[in-house]
C-alpha cells in the first residue's frame, strides 16, 4: 500500500509538472503570437531577403548573352572564319551579335548603348593573314561596360592566338618544302590550316543535382541565421520576467522549479520549428528553392532548432539582465552566422577560416541542408547529426546547470 500511495503521488507530481510546462509554453506562444517583431524576425525578414538576393544574385546562375556588334570590311577566308567563331558563341548564348557596316556605325551602336562592346575588321584582314603580314582586330568597347569588354577583348585574343598557331604552322611546312617565297603557296597552306579541325574541344557540362543554385543558398542560410534571433524569445524572456519579478510569482506555484525552464523551451521549440517550416514552403513556392527530401529537411530543422535553443540557454544563463541576454544572444547568432558562412560560402575562403568555421553549428547545418538539397538522405548525414546533437548536448547542459541554480536562487 505504501509503495502504491507513492507511486500515484510520483505520478500525480508528473502530470502537474507536465501540465505546468505546456501551461507555461501555451502562454509564451500566445504572447510571441501577438508580438509582430517576432514575427518578422522569424518570417518576413528571412524571407524577404532570400527572395531578394535569390532574385537579383540568382540571376547569375544563367546569365544573358553579352550584346556585341561586329563590322568586317573583308570578304576573305580568315574574316569568315570570325564570323564562324562568333555564330558558334552565338548558338551557345554566350553572346548576341548585331552586323554593323562599318567602323563609324559600330561606335555609334557602341555610344547609344545598343552593344556593349564589338569588333572592327578591316578591308585585306584576310589577305595580310594569309600572306604573313601584320593584321589587326580591334575591340571598341563601351567604358560603362568593361565585363563585355572583357569578354570581347578574349574572343578576338583566342581568335588571334589561333591565328598564330596557323602561321606557325604554316611557316614550318614553308620552310621545309622551300616554298616561302611563293605567295600562291602561303595561301593554299593558310587555307588548309585554317580548314583543320580544333584537335581539343572543351565541353561545359552541368551535372543535373550536383550544384546548389544561388536562390536555394540564400533560402538555407537566411532560414539558418534568423533562426538563432527567433528561438531566444522564448528562453530570454526567463531573464526578463526574473528581472520584472513575474518569475518570482510563477515559481510560488506548487510545481517543480525546472517545469519553467522546459516550457520556455518547448515555445521555442514551436516557434522555430513552425517559422521553419513556413519558410521551407513560402521559398519553395516562391523562389524556386530545392530544399531535397522532406524527411531530411524535417529531422535537420528539429535539430538545428534544438542547437538554436541550446545557444539560447546558454545566454539566458551567463547574462544578468534582459539587455545583457539581447546583447549577448545578438552577437552569439551573428559571430556564429558569419562565422559558418550564413552571408558566403565558407568553402571559398582560405584554409584557416574554413577550418575554424567547423565550430559554428551553421556550418555543420548548412553543409547539411546542401547535401539534402543535392539528393542525400538522413541516413547520409551522420557525422553532421552527430556533431549537431553533440554541441546542443555540451552547450545547452553547460547553460541548463547554470540557469538551474539561478532558478534556485529566485
Amino acid at each position: 500500500m505504501p509503495y502504491r500511495r507513492d507511486w500515484s503521488r510520483r505520478t500525480m507530481r508528473h502530470m502537474a509538472s507536465w501540465s505546468a510546462i505546456l501551461a507555461v509554453a501555451a502562454k509564451d506562444v500566445a504572447q510571441r503570437s501577438r508580438d509582430r517583431s517576432a514575427f518578422i524576425m522569424g518570417v518576413v525578414g528571412p524571407l524577404a531577403l532570400a527572395l531578394i538576393l535569390g532574385g537579383t544574385l540568382g540571376g547569375a546562375d544563367d546569365p544573358a548573352p553579352f550584346q556585341l556588334g561586329v563590322a568586317v570590311e573583308d570578304n576573305g577566308p580568315v574574316a569568315d572564319g570570325f564570323f564562324a567563331a562568333l555564330a558558334t558563341l552565338e548558338e551557345d548564348r554566350v553572346v548576341e551579335v548585331t552586323a554593323a557596316l562599318n567602323r563609324a556605325e559600330l561606335e555609334h551602336l557602341v555610344d547609344d548603348g545598343e552593344v556593349a562592346a564589338g569588333f572592327h575588321i578591316g578591308a585585306g584582314f584576310s589577305e595580310a593573314v594569309q600572306s604573313g603580314q601584320p593584321s589587326t582586330i580591334t575591340v571598341v568597347g563601351d567604358p560603362g561596360s568593361p565585363l563585355a569588354t572583357d569578354v570581347a577583348g578574349a574572343i578576338a585574343d583566342s581568335f588571334a592566338a589561333d591565328l598564330h598557331y596557323v602561321s606557325l604552322a604554316t611557316t614550318s611546312v614553308l620552310t621545309i618544302d622551300g616554298s616561302a617565297g611563293e605567295p600562291d603557296r602561303i595561301a593554299e597552306l593558310t587555307s588548309a590550316a585554317l580548314a583543320e579541325p580544333v584537335p581539343i574541344d572543351l565541353v561545359s557540362i552541368e551535372s543535373e543535382g550536383r550544384g546548389q543554385d544561388m536562390s536555394t543558398y540564400y533560402a538555407v542560410s537566411l532560414s539558418v541565421f534568423f533562426l538563432f534571433f527567433t528561438v531566444q524569445f522564448g528562453v530570454l524572456s526567463l531573464v526578463e520576467e526574473q528581472e520584472g519579478g513575474t518569475l518570482d510569482r510563477i515559481l510560488m506555484a506548487p510545481i517543480a522549479r525546472w517545469a519553467v525552464l522546459v516550457g520556455k523551451m518547448m515555445s521555442s521549440l514551436f516557434v522555430g520549428v513552425l517559422s521553419m517550416v513556413v519558410l521551407v514552403a513560402a521559398t519553395t513556392l516562391f523562389g524556386g528553392a530545392k530544399w531535397g527530401d522532406p524527411v531530411a529537411v524535417g529531422v535537420l530543422i528539429v535539430v538545428g532548432v534544438m542547437v538554436a535553443i541550446a545557444v539560447a540557454v546558454l545566454v539566458a544563463a551567463v547574462a544578468r539582465s534582459a539587455e545583457q541576454a539581447v546583447a549577448f544572444g545578438t552577437a552569439a547568432a551573428l559571430v556564429l552566422g558569419l562565422l559558418g558562412g550564413t552571408f558566403f560560402p565558407v568553402s571559398r575562403a582560405d584554409g584557416l577560416l574554413s577550418t575554424v568555421s567547423f565550430l559554428s553549428p551553421h556550418r555543420w547545418l548548412l553543409d547539411a541542408f546542401r547535401d539534402v538539397s543535392f539528393g542525400a538522405e538522413v541516413g547520409d548525414l551522420g557525422l553532421a547529426l552527430a556533431v549537431l546533437v553533440g554541441f546542443t548536448a555540451v552547450v545547452g547542459g553547460i547553460g541548463l546547470a547554470t540557469t538551474g541554480r539561478r532558478l534556485v536562487r529566485s
